[in-house]
This record gives structure tokens, C-alpha cells and sequence, in this order.
């Protein structure tokens, strides 16, 4: 998601809609007409629901509430309470002496099926769950009528995608803003190569290569009265039926790009993959590192 300038927060309602927290969509979904969420809104107040109260999510929920005035936080939901207490401290924290939080006790949900109470309040929702529940969370959203914010990735199998898939083609017909947290489309940077490729300046990309080289992420050890399905969940990086592994679940962004400068989707892939540093019980279930060529209807691998 984008950064904002503190200095520069007097967007108007019509910029919140177009450049805010709510950034176009990105490499699964269709294109959707920003312009319908501020023809429908107005100079309404917007009612935002955050679903998923980790780190990501309290950090989407920040930026989409200081990019206007005219929007506050209704509702959170949570698997684990103290999950969306942490994260509820932190934005009454950050947003101290103005109306932005409006989260009333009976509207902070916790449990498996929290996500529906908190979309039922809201006019715009944000999806920051582990991705395994993105599907389920997204076709809830778009069959309720809201507008949705979800990172990436959107799904960890096939039949997630597919899910995904039919409820955005019903979004674009209902005139609903879906967005996935894809940034690297909004820097700077990546915009102006971009332009130059689509300009004729640079050629045509006949191969190329694209890395996600990190140390690697948090390791949550297991408590004693942890059920294995909490425990999953805590550390829900670690599992591919949360995660869909970090090639899926970083790279995206990268592969993303990569078929952005090329123009198309891959059409077959041949890769590897292993486990030779994070291979210990805490880290599941993953890889930790991939090989993975991409072959394009174009040719270019």
C-alpha cells in the first residue's frame, strides 16, 4: 500500500477514492472503475471494517484513515482477541483526540466466523488475514455490497482463485472497488520504466530474471495449551494451506512485475524447490528457496 505525506493529508474525497489505501487492482483481478466509489459516496463518511488485526492489517487500517478526514473505523475482527486488542491500542494511539476510532465494544468480533459481523458495518473493508481465509472473507465482501481492500496473495490453491475470480466478475458488474495490495505498481520508479517499455523506448523483453532474496520472517514457539489449529495460525507463514509458500506469498510482487513489463501471463512453468536452512519443526511446512521459469505467450522466458 502507498505512504502519505502528513503534510499532503488534505486529500479531497475525490483523491482518497482514487489514490488512498485503496490502490487500483493488481495481477488477479479485473480492472474496476475507481470513479464509482466516490460517485457513490459523496461527502458521506465512510465506515471501514478491518478484518485481520496483525501488523499488515493495523498498518492498512493507519494509512486508509489518515488519508481523509471524512472516514473512521467501525468494526474489527479477529480470530484471537488479543491480536485485535494489540492492534486497536495502537490505532487509538495513533488517531488520539480525533473521532477516527469508533470501534465500540460490541463491534470488536472475535472467532472464526468474526469476519461477516464486521462487513456487516462497514461501507468499505479491509482483508488481512492470512491469505488461506482471503476467498471466503472476499466472497462474503462482494456478495454484501462492500467496496474491499485485500492484500496479496488473494488465495493459496485453485479453487481459491477460482472463487476470486467469479466474485470479482460480479464486483465489476456491481460497480465495486476491489484492490490488491500489489505497490510496486505505484512507485515512481517501476511507473516510469513502465512507460518507456509501453513507449517503444526499451524494446521487447525476451527474458529477464526477478529475485525475493530475504532472511526470512517471525517464528512464533509453540505453547503448551495451543491447539494445532491456533498454533498453525500464529504462525500461519510457515503453512501452505495459510500461506501458499513465500513464493506465492512475497514474490508475487515481483512476478507481478514481471508480467506487467512484459504485457502478458505466463503460459507454462517449470521450476524446483527445497528446504536446506529453514528446515526445523517451527518452520513447517515450506521451502526455502525456489526456481521457477515462466514461459509467455510471446516467447519471452
Amino acid at each position: 500500500m502507498m505512504k502519505y505525506d502528513n503534510q499532503n493529508n488534505k486529500n479531497s474525497r475525490r483523491e482518497f477514492c482514487k489514490n488512498s489505501a485503496l490502490v487500483t487492482a493488481g495481477i488477479m483481478m479485473p480492472s474496476t472503475t475507481i470513479n464509482s466509489m466516490f460517485n457513490v459516496f459523496n461527502d458521506k463518511k465512510l465506515k471501514l471494517a478491518l478484518v485481520g488485526c496483525g501488523g499488515r492489517g493495523t498498518g492498512a487500517a493507519n494509512q486508509a484513515l489518515k488519508a481523509d478526514d471524512n472516514i473512521e473505523l467501525v468494526a474489527m475482527a479477529d480470530a484471537f482477541k488479543d491480536r485485535l486488542d494489540s492492534s486497536y491500542t495502537a490505532l487509538k494511539e495513533e488517531f488520539d483526540g480525533t473521532t477516527k476510532i469508533n470501534v465500540k465494544g460490541e463491534h470488536q468480533f472475535i472467532g472464526f466466523d468474526a469476519y461477516k459481523k464486521a462487513i456487516d458495518l462497514a461501507d468499505v473493508v479491509i482483508l488481512t488475514t492470512p491469505p488461506g481465509f482471503r476467498p471466503h472473507h472476499f466472497e462474503y465482501a462482494i456478495q454484501a455490497g462492500k467496496h474491499v481492500f485485500m492484500e496479496k496473495p488473494v488465495a493459496t490453491d485453485v479453487p481459491g482463485i477460482r472463487k476470486v475470480l467469479k466474485m470479482a466478475k460480479i464486483a465489476k458488474e456491481n460497480k465495486q472497488n476491489v484492490v490488491v495490495g500489489l505497490q510496486r505498481r505505484y512507485q515512481k520508479n517501476y511507473i516510469e520504466i513502465a512507460s518507456q517499455i509501453r513507449d517503444d523506448k526499451v524494446g521487447d523483453i525476451v527474458s529477464g530474471q526477478v529475485y525475493w532474496n530475504s532472511a526470512g520472517v517471525w517464528v512464533h514457539p509453540r505453547k503448551p495449551e495451543q491447539t494445532e489449529m491456533e498454533y498453525q495460525m500464529r504462525n500461519w507463514y510457515y503453512f501452505n494451506w495459510l500461506c501458499g509458500d513465500h513464493i506465492l506469498e512475497q514474490h508475487i510482487h515481483n512476478i507481478d512485475v514481471a508480467n506487467w513489463f512484459i504485457g502478458e501471463y505466463p503460459i507454462a512453468a517449470q521450476g524446483m524447490g527445497g528446504r536446506e536452512v529453514r528446515k526445523g519443526p517451527e518452520h513447517g511446512e515450506i521451502f526455502d528457496h525456489h526456481f521457477v521459469e515462466f514461459t509467455y505467450p510471446s516467447g519471452a522466458v
